[in-house]
């Protein structure tokens, strides 16, 4: 009887609004302390003393210190208060229960919006098994840290990863305005795998008329449609399979292979990173950056890329070729080497 009683006053919790609920409780205390000054309760009445003595009984904890001394007081309590306290509390818990399970429900059906989120991953379109290794891809990320993940999709009906990633629910990638849901504007960067290559190129574009200014990597099947989307957006940095050059070069050089996949390793060990030099850096030589890094960082530079083209890297530059303010320096390094505490190297050394 208990059970059927608390799951019918969470029943009509959940149809009651809070202004409601705040005000039959604001009524039931207000009654239950004029009826104790009205029954001579004088000790329980005084202020700070009912509200402390009211929610011990709401809650059912009764610590045993303060109770009513007259008969009226106890029979009122035992038929007004307690019965009103405890079934306000509980429609109180019911209320919040359901509006807790409605906002989890929502956020698992890609229902709920964050508009102001910033500083977030979005990983448009959902690839199966692929996008679940980009996930655990994303949160080995060197540093131990964690960004927000958001994965936006129009097939999927609810979260494939609620555990690691939120979910929003679009009706087409190709919809600018559906992003705004997503936070597109504040996001930090921005992965697309879609299904087809139709529809990630559809989204690129979407994306980029969203206004997101996040860096946006696109992963296309074929060279073509990447080269496509290069002729509309040059800044957008496109992948495509490598397979077929992987076995060639594994096949015309021994471990190449093991060597290319160790370099785009996000674990732990040696990898590839990128840093973007200041536009306040002064113009160097690359054996400059070359010598830099390697004593002070243990790192490998690799290449660099000017800032009118920071998708086309020169690898294995001329040691006199000038690095200009703003490039991108390509890495080999066990961790990210900050710009900053390159350019603080740079003037030690040149010091």
């Amino acid at each position: 009887m208990l059970f059927r009683l608390l799951r019918s006053l969470r029943k009509h919790a959940s149809t009651l609004s809070w202004s409601a609920l705040a005000c039959a409780i604001a009524v039931h205390f207000l009654v239950s302390w004029m009826a104790m000054v009205w029954l001579g309760e004088d000790k329980l009445s005084s202020p700070e003393i009912f509200p402390y003595f009211y929610a011990t009984v709401a809650f059912t904890v009764g610590f045993g210190d303060f109770s009513p001394s007259t008969t009226a007081g106890r029979v009122f309590a035992a038929l007004w208060l307690m019965p009103g306290g405890i079934a306000l509390l509980a429609s109180m818990i019911g209320k919040t229960s359901s509006v807790l399970a409605d906002r989890w429900q929502r956020g698992l059906h890609g229902k709920r919006n964050y508009p102001k989120m910033e500083g977030h991953t979005l990983l448009v379109g959902w690839n199966g098994h692929e996008s679940q290794r980009i996930i655990d891809l994303l949160r080995q990320e060197p540093g131990g840290t964690v960004h927000e993940i958001v994965i936006v999709d129009a097939m999927l009906d609810a979260n494939p990863r609620p555990d690691h990633a939120r979910f929003v629910k679009v009706g087409s990638l190709a919809d600018p305005s559906e992003y705004a849901r997503a936070g597109a504007v504040g996001a930090r960067r921005i992965i697309i795998d879609a299904p087809t290559d139709e529809q990630t190129l559809a989204a690129a574009l979407a994306l980029r008329a969203a206004g997101a200014a996040a860096h946006i990597v696109a992963h296309f099947d074929r060279e073509e449609s990447a080269t496509l989307l290069k002729r509309h957006h040059a800044d957008v940095e496109c992948t495509t399979p490598v397979q077929a050059e992987l076995i060639v070069r594994a096949s015309q050089d021994i471990g190449a292979s093991r060597v290319a996949l160790e370099m785009l390793s996000i674990a732990d060990g040696a990898t590839q990173y990128s840093l973007v030099l200041p536009g306040s850096a002064p113009a160097r030589r690359y054996d400059d950056y070359l010598s830099l890094l390697r004593t002070r960082h243990r790192s490998t530079l690799l290449g660099y890329a000017t800032p009118d083209a920071p998708l086309t890297a020169i690898l294995n530059a001329d040691d006199d070729a000038v690095v200009p303010p703003g490039a991108t320096l390509f890495y080999l390094a066990s961790r990210r080497v900050d710009a900053h505490a390159l350019l603080h190297a740079a003037g030690v050394q040149a010091g």
